[in-house]
C-alpha cells in the first residue's frame, strides 16, 4: 500500500495544475500510467503465485474489467469474495461498479473542475463495500495529515535560534498607554517628579538614547539602568526581540525563579545561535511581528551578524555609554522579577543596595524597565520611592485621622487581609498610609491598589469559569504585591524612619541595628500565613529535583536510645503508661513492626508525621530532598500546608521515576557512611514498584496488616516552636479518639443522649526524621491533652483515686529547694508570662511534668540553658556561638508556647475545646506576647538572660 499511497499522492499534488492544462485528459492519463504499471505487476505476481487464486481472479465478472485502473485497484484492495457470497448476493456485482464509477467521476471532477455528487449523497443511495470504506479513510487521513503539515510549516517559519525558538519583536499593539511622544521607541516612559526615578517599557536603541538625553537634561550625570525582565531579550539592528516557541508566539518562554546570571547566559547563547543562522542564510533574517492583538505576521529582513547584541553589550557600547557627553557613566543591572508575583525579598535588597551605594551623591538617576513598563516597573518605582524617602520620613505626619481610621471600603485598599496585617505590624497603619501615597504618585499607568478591586469586580461579573479564574488570579497577584509593599513599608519605618518629632533612628555601624529585609522577615513569620490562608501564596510543586538531590534519611548514629522493637524502628519509646509513642522515620518494614507490636493491646492507631520536608520511600527506605551544596540541611518549606507538601512529594516521585527509567533503572543518591561524611552511590531499582510516597507507604501497611491505622500529616519546622494552628490540628485530630476511649461526651452529645458507642483503645505514634525535637514536642502536647482529659473522666466517674493531673498540681505545696533559673526555666520572660496567665503556676507544673515524662531523646526545658552556655563559651568560634544562641532562643520560644498551650488546655477543658481554638485563644491574649517586653534581645548576640526580651525577635521564618 505504501507504493499506492505514493502514486496517489503524486496525482493529488498535480490536481490543481491539471485543471488549467490544455488537455487535462491526456495529462491525467500520463499521471496514471505508473499506477497501471503497478497494478499489472501485482496481477502477474498473484497469477504466478497461486493457480487457484489466479483462476479465481480471472473468473471475476466482466463488469470490473472495463473500469480500468480503478477496477484493478478495487480488485487488489478488496479481499477475495467466496463464490457462495456472490451467488446469494444480488447486488454484489453492482457494488464495485457503482462505487468505482462514482470514484472515477469524482477524480475526473477534481481534474476538470466540474461538479459531481458528494460522497455523502452516494452513501445515502447504497451500501459501501469494505474496500470503499478503507479507501475513503485512507484519503481522508492523508488530507488531514497534509493540512496539519501545512499548518506546522507555517508555524516554524522564521529564523530559528537554539533549534527551539523563533524571534518576535518586543512591541505589540497598544503597548504605549500614555499621551506622550516617543511611544514608538520608548513606550510608557515617565519620570516620578522630584525623584531620580524613571520608568519605561523595553526601549529600542534610539529610545535608550532619547531617555539618556532626557535624564541629562534633568541634571543627572550618572545612570543606573535596572532591567526587571525574566525573559531573554536580544537586540537586532537596534530593536529588541524576545525568544518565543513557534506554536506559542504570544507567550513568553519563562523559567520560574531564573537568576539574572542565567538570563544573561541564555541571551549570549541566543546571540551566538542567531549569528550562525544569519551567516548560513546570507544575512536573511525572518522574525514575527504582532500587527494586531494576537495576530502575527512573518517579516523578512536582513541583518548583519555584528548588529546582534545582548543587553549588557548594548549598554556598554559607545552608542549608549558615550552617546551623551553629560552622562559620565551608564551602569546596567539585571534584577528579574516574576511578572505575576510580588518581588522576592532578595530582589528588594538588591534594589536597596544599588540605591544605598549612590544615596548621597544626588547625581545618579535610576531607570527601571520591564516589557510594557507597567506592573513590574511600577512596583520597582514604588519601592524606589520608599527607599528614597526613608530617612526624611516622619511617622507623625502619617498618623491617620479618626474618620479615616473608620474607613473600611475596599477601594481604599482596606481588604480583610490588609486590615489584619496592619494590626500585626508595629507601624501598620502608618506603613499603609505611606505606601498608598507612594502608589498614587507612581500610578501613571497602573495603580497597584485600585486594580485589585477592578479585577475582583471583573471576576464577579464574568460568567465563564475560565475567565473568572483568570481575573481572580490577577486580583490575588496584586493583593499579594500590595500586602508585600505594606510589610516593606513597616520595615523601613521600623529600621530607618523618624520615630517622632524630627529625631531619626540612630545611625550605627552595627549590622544588628539595621537588619536586612530577609532577617527582618524571619523575625515576623506569621505575616505571610495571612496571605496563605486566602490561598494567595503557595509553595510550587513543579520540578522539585531540578536543583536538589535525594539523601537517605537514616544516618550514622541516628539511634540515640536502645532499640525497643527492631532496627527498622530507631528511637522507639512509650510515654509512661499512656498510649503515646514516639519514633524516628521508620523503614517501610518498621511501620509494620510497630503495628504488630500494638496489635492486641490497641484497637486502632493514629500515626502523626511531623515532617515539613519532602520524604519519599525507595526500596523500603526513606529519602529526603536536600540541596546539592548543603547536604546536611533539609530542604524545608516553612508554614507549608498538608496538601502542598503532599503535592511536592507526589512530584518528587514522578520526577524520580522518570529519571530512573531514563538511566535504565539506576538510582543515584547520597548517604552518610560515617558521621558528618557524605558519599554518593548508585543501585538498580524498579521505578514503578520501588518508589512510593509517604501516603502510599501507610496505605500499603494498612492493607498488609489489616489493622485500623490512620495516617496524618502535621508539618512542623525543625528546632522551633510549632505554630498555633498545628496545635489546633493536633487537638482536633486526637480529641474524638481520646474522648471515646475515656467515655466522655461533648455537651451537645449529652443533650442528645446518643446510643452507647464501643470504646476503642487508640494508640498515638508521632515521628519526625530523628524522633527528637519535633517528636518530643508533639509527645509533650499529646501527653498534656491526655492527662487533662483523664482528669475530666475521673471527675465524671466520681473516682476516689487522684488523677495524674491532681497529683501534678498538688506538687506545688510540697516545696523544693531553691534552684537557678537555668534549671527551672524561670527566665524573666517566663516569669512575666506566668504572672499574665490566670493559671500560670498550674500550667508550668503541667508542662515541666510532661517534659520530664518525654525526655527520652531531649529535655525541652534543660536544652535551653545547655545551648545558652555554649553560646557564651569563648573557646568556640563566633559562628558557633551565634548558632547556639539562636538555637537557645528558639528553644525558649518553644517552651514559651508549651506553657501557653498548657494554659489553654486547663482553661478550655470544661468546654472540651469547642468554645475556642488555640489560635483564637492566643489572639485574645495579646498580653502573652507583650509580656516579654521590648528589650535588647538579639538572637545573634550574647544576650543577658536576666533581662526581658522581645519574643518577636526570636522566632525564625517558618
Amino acid at each position: 500500500m505504501e507504493e499506492v499511497d505514493a502514486l496517489l499522492d503524486a496525482v493529488c499534488a498535480r490536481a490543481a495544475e491539471l485543471q488549467h492544462a490544455q488537455d487535462p485528459k491526456d495529462e491525467l492519463r500520463l499521471l496514471l500510467a505508473p499506477v497501471r504499471a503497478l497494478f499489472a505487476q501485482r496481477l502477474r505476481a498473484d497469477s504466478s503465485s497461486s493457480g487457484h487464486s489466479g483462476a479465481s481472479l480471472q473468473s471475476e465478472p466482466a463488469p470490473t474489467r472495463p473500469l480500468g485502473y480503478m477496477g484493478k485497484l478495487q480488485a487488489l484492495v478488496t479481499p477475495a469474495v467466496r463464490r457462495s457470497t456472490l451467488k446469494t448476493s444480488v447486488v454484489s456485482d453492482a457494488k464495485p461498479q457503482t462505487y468505482l464509477n462514482g470514484a472515477a467521476s469524482r477524480l475526473h471532477a477534481l481534474v476538470t473542475g466540474s461538479k459531481t455528487l458528494s460522497a455523502s449523497s452516494l452513501r445515502g443511495k447504497q451500501q459501501q463495500s469494505e474496500a470503499a470504506v478503507r479507501i475513503q479513510a485512507l484519503v481522508r487521513g492523508k488530507t488531514q495529515r497534509q493540512t496539519l503539515t501545512r499548518q506546522h510549516s507555517s508555524l516554524v517559519q522564521g529564523t530559528k535560534v537554539l533549534k527551539k525558538y523563533v524571534l518576535k519583536t518586543d512591541r505589540f499593539p497598544n503597548c504605549h498607554e500614555m499621551e506622550t511622544p516617543h511611544g514608538d521607541i520608548a513606550p510608557n516612559f515617565r519620570r516620578l517628579e522630584g525623584t531620580p526615578l524613571y520608568g519605561s517599557a523595553q526601549p529600542s536603541l534610539e529610545g535608550i538614547q532619547m531617555i539618556l538625553s532626557r535624564v541629562a537634561a534633568d541634571g543627572f550625570t550618572k545612570v543606573v539602568w535596572v532591567n526587571l525582565r525574566e525573559e531573554a531579550v536580544i537586540y537586532v539592528n537596534g530593536m529588541p526581540f524576545t525568544a518565543r516557541r513557534s506554536a506559542k508566539l504570544n507567550e513568553n518562554d519563562l523559567v520560574p525563579g531564573i537568576t539574572g546570571h542565567k538570563i544573561q547566559v541564555l541571551e549570549s547563547s541566543l546571540k551566538s545561535s542567531l549569528q550562525e543562522e544569519l551567516k548560513a542564510a546570507e544575512n536573511r533574517f525572518e522574525y514575527w511581528n504582532e500587527v494586531a492583538l494576537r495576530e502575527n505576521e512573518l517579516v523578512v529582513s536582513t541583518a548583519q551578524p555584528d548588529h546582534v547584541s545582548t543587553l549588557p553589550e548594548l549598554y556598554e557600547s559607545t552608542e549608549v555609554a558615550k552617546y551623551n557627553d553629560m552622562i559620565q557613566s551608564v551602569v546596567y543591572r539585571r534584577i528579574p522579577i516574576e511578572r505575576e508575583n510580588a518581588p522576592e525579598h532578595g530582589e528588594v535588597e538588591m534594589l536597596m543596595n544599588l540605591m544605598d551605594a549612590t544615596e548621597d551623591d544626588g547625581a545618579t538617576a535610576f531607570v527601571f524597565n520591564c516589557q510594557m513598563g507597567k506592573r513590574r516597573t511600577t512596583t520597582a518605582m514604588v519601592i524606589g520611592q520608599l527607599i528614597c524617602q526613608r530617612h526624611t520620613l516622619n511617622v507623625n505626619n502619617l498618623t491617620l485621622s479618626t474618620e479615616e481610621e473608620r474607613e473600611t471600603h475596599v477601594k481604599s485598599g482596606n481588604f480583610a487581609v490588609i486590615r489584619e496585617v496592619q494590626t500585626r505590624l508595629k507601624n501598620g497603619r502608618e506603613a499603609k498610609r505611606w505606601v498608598d501615597t507612594a502608589i498614587d504618585e507612581c500610578a501613571t499607568i497602573c495603580n497597584i491598589r485600585t486594580v485589585i478591586n477592578e479585577y475582583h469586580d471583573l471576576s464577579n461579573a464574568e460568567a465563564k469559569p475560565a475567565k473568572r479564574s483568570y481575573y481572580l488570579h490577577h486580583a490575588m497577584s496584586f493583593l499579594e504585591r500590595y500586602f508585600y509593599l505594606i510589610v516593606f513599608g513597616d520595615y523601613m519605618i521600623e529600621t530607618h524612619g523618624k520615630l517622632g518629632g524630627d529625631e531619626a533612628a540612630p545611625e550605627t555601624d552595627d549590622d544588628n541595628a539595621h537588619p536586612s529585609f530577609s532577617k527582618w522577615l524571619q523575625q515576623h513569620p506569621n505575616l505571610f500565613r495571612l496571605l496563605d490562608d486566602l490561598g494567595g501564596v503557595r509553595y510550587k510543586s513543579d520540578k522539585v529535583l531540578t536543583d536538589c538531590v535525594l539523601k537517605m534519611d537514616h544516618f550514622f548514629g541516628i539511634a540515640r536510645i536502645p532499640f525497643e522493637l527492631t532496627t527498622n524502628v530507631p528511637n522507639y519509646r512509650r510515654i509512661a503508661n499512656e498510649p503515646i509513642f514516639g519514633t524516628a522515620q521508620c523503614l517501610e518494614r518498621g511501620i509494620i513492626d510497630v503495628v504488630e507490636h500494638l496489635r492486641g493491646e490497641f484497637d486502632r492507631a493514629i500515626w502523626i508525621n511531623l515532617r515539613e520536608e519532602a520524604v519519599i520511600y525507595v526500596t523500603g527506605r526513606p529519602f529526603c530532598v536536600r540541596h546539592q551544596n548543603d547536604l546536611m540541611v533539609n530542604v524545608e518549606y516553612p508554614g507549608i500546608e498538608v496538601d502542598e507538601i503532599t503535592a511536592i512529594e507526589q512530584q518528587v516521585k514522578l520526577e524520580l521515576q522518570t529519571k530512573v527509567r531514563k538511566d535504565n533503572g539506576l538510582f543515584m543518591y547520597w548517604y552518610e557512611p560515617r558521621e558528618m561524611v557524605n558519599d554518593e552511590t548508585m543501585e538498580h531499582i524498579n521505578p514503578q514498584l520501588d518508589v512510593k510516597t509517604l501516603t502510599e507507604v501507610y496505605e500499603d501497611a494498612t492493607q498488609q496488616t489489616n489493622f485500623d491505622l490512620r495516617y496524618a500529616r502535621i508539618p512542623v519546622s525543625d528546632e522551633t516552636a510549632p505554630e498555633e494552628k498545628d496545635l489546633d490540628d493536633m487537638v482536633r485530630l486526637l480529641l474524638p479518639a481520646f474522648m471515646n476511649e475515656l467515655g466522655l461526651l461533648l455537651p451537645s452529645d449529652q443533650a442528645a443522649k446518643p446510643a452507647a458507642q464501643k470504646k476503642l483503645k487508640t494508640a498515638v505514634i508521632c515521628n519526625c526524621q530523628m524522633g527528637r525535637g519535633r517528636t518530643t514536642t508533639a509527645l509533650v502536647c499529646v501527653y498534656m491533652l491526655r492527662v487533662v482529659l483523664e482528669d475530666s473522666a475521673s471527675k465524671l466517674a466520681s473516682s476516689a483515686k487522684q488523677s495524674m493531673l491532681q497529683e501534678v498540681l498538688g506538687a506545688r505545696a510540697a516545696g523544693h529547694r531553691r534552684q537557678s533559673a537555668a534549671i527551672t526555666a524561670e527566665f524573666v520572660v517566663i516569669r512575666k508570662l506566668l504572672r499574665t496567665l490566670d493559671n500560670g503556676s498550674d500550667c508550668k507544673l503541667l508542662v515541666d511534668f510532661a517534659i520530664d515524662q518525654c525526655e527520652h531523646m531531649q529535655n525541652l526545658r534543660d536544652c535551653i540553658s545547655q545551648c545558652r552556655d555554649l553560646a557564651v563559651d569563648r573557646d568556640l568560634p563566633s559562628t558557633k556561638r551565634d548558632f547556639f544562641m539562636l538555637r537557645a532562643v528558639n528553644y525558649l520560644e518553644r517552651y514559651f508556647y508549651l506553657v501557653c498551650f498548657a494554659s489553654y488546655l486547663l482553661e478550655e477543658r470544661a468546654h472540651f475545646f469547642q468554645r475556642s481554638l488555640f489560635v483564637t485563644w492566643m489572639n485574645e491574649r495579646r498580653t502573652c506576647h507583650r509580656c516579654a517586653g521590648v528589650g535588647a534581645a538579639n538572637a545573634n548576640s550574647c544576650h543577658d538572660w536576666n533581662k526581658p526580651f522581645d519574643l518577636n525577635t526570636t522566632v525564625i521564618w517558618r
